[in-house]
């Protein structure tokens, strides 16, 4: 009969029997699925009487069917030609939820599952729908309108602030008798005070424009979440 060695596992703490040629390599659990290195039992030191060993914890309950990794070999009516589940070093390291490997290596969270490697929680996740053209050009067409309306007004300022005399002379506005010292006839409302106002109101439209446009367009550009039924 091969040589085995009664190990526990570090997780749920079940006894198991191990291959003895399996000292010091990686093994899977059946109960729990968690991966650890066989050891084997410290020896007593000599002079001293070896302490009774403690009896053995009772096994935990059964893992429900859909909580337990999958293993199709598990069932009794196709034996496991490999019990233990060795994982092989080329294989490591794994996330211990579903035993895929890891990418990057260091990785705190499972890109296949969301298991935290740190917390020992698993983040939920949730399926959503892929964006299409529909939904970028809803999303950001708000934002482009906002832009254009921004860039309009400010376009509209320049021109207000050069060519306002212009429109102004000749107007009811505008003496008729010239100034004896200029000799231009002078305005009765100047034509900054035109200027200044339309800036005035201009503002008040483009303040919010510009933080709704920078809003949709950079800093939340992408569309909303659609989730799956």
């Amino acid at each position: 009969m091969p040589a085995t060695l009664d190990v526990t596992c570090p997780n749920c703490e079940k006894p198991l029997k191990v291959p003895a040629e399996l000292e010091g390599r990686r093994v899977k659990c059946k109960g729990c699925g968690e991966a650890f290195v066989v050891k084997a039992p410290k020896a007593p030191k000599p002079g001293k009487a070896a302490k009774p060993a403690a009896a053995p914890p009772p096994p935990p309950p059964p893992a429900p069917a859909h909580k337990r990794p999958f293993h199709d070999d598990d069932d009794d009516d196709n034996p496991n030609p490999n019990p233990m589940g060795v994982v092989k070093e080329s294989d490591v390291p794994r996330c211990p939820h579903c035993a895929i490997e890891l990418d990057p290596p260091d990785a705190v969270v499972c890109a296949n599952c969301g298991f935290n490697n740190k917390t020992r929680v698993k983040a939920e996740s949730k399926k959503v729908w892929a964006p299409d053209v529909g939904d970028w050009a809803t999303h950001l067409a708000p934002g482009i309108i906002a832009f254009l309306i921004v860039v309009g007004l400010i376009v509209f300022d320049i021109i207000c602030l050069q060519r306002m005399e212009d429109w102004l002379t000749g107007s009811d506005l505008q003496e008729e008798k010239p100034d004896e010292v200029t000799g231009k006839k002078k305005f009765l409302v100047r034509p900054g005070a035109f200027v200044a106002l339309i800036w005035a109101f201009s503002l008040i439209v483009i303040l919010p424009a510009v933080k709704f446009a920078w809003r949709r367009l950079v800093r939340e550009y992408r569309p909303e979440e659609r989730l799956k039924k």
